[in-house]
């Protein structure tokens, strides 16, 4: 019945949350090595928020919680819909440059076997043999 726990339980929302308003802003800005920099952090974070959290339950905290905490957990669960929105995006934009990469692959292939022209409307052309210019530039 006391409340010591929810200083410690307001002290690990606070990083969590703020941690994850750090990687909701590193995945607006599509900058993915930032993101994933704070992976680690806001995995040991969460378990710190989670560990704080059960000791506040197994204490039996009485009463009703601070208006900061209150505060903490809504902005808690709205900055961790955004996240998952903003990381849904990213596997989107991931899977959309990966695509491209794939389907660039095989051009790149092409073109490192040999020189490649193009017709008019933009298609590979037929290739041509390189032999008779060859005799001729000899001659």
């Amino acid at each position: 019945m006391t409340n010591t726990p929810q200083p410690e339980l307001i002290q690990a929302t606070e990083a969590l949350v703020a941690t994850i308003r750090s990687e909701n802003a590193a995945l607006a800005a599509l900058d993915f090595k930032a993101a994933v920099g704070l992976l680690a952090t806001k995995q040991l974070l969460g378990q710190a928020f989670m560990a704080a959290q059960a000791r506040a339950v197994a204490d039996e905290l009485r009463g009703p919680p601070s208006v900061r905490l209150r505060q903490l957990a809504g902005e808690l669960g709205d900055l961790s819909s955004e996240n998952k929105r903003l990381l849904e995006r990213a596997l989107v934009v991931q899977g959309r440059v990966i695509a491209s990469l794939a389907r660039a692959v095989p051009r790149a292939r092409a073109a490192v076997a040999g020189v490649r022209n193009y017709s008019a409307d933009g298609r590979l052309a037929a290739s041509r043999s390189t032999g008779a210019m060859a005799l001729f530039a000899r001659a």
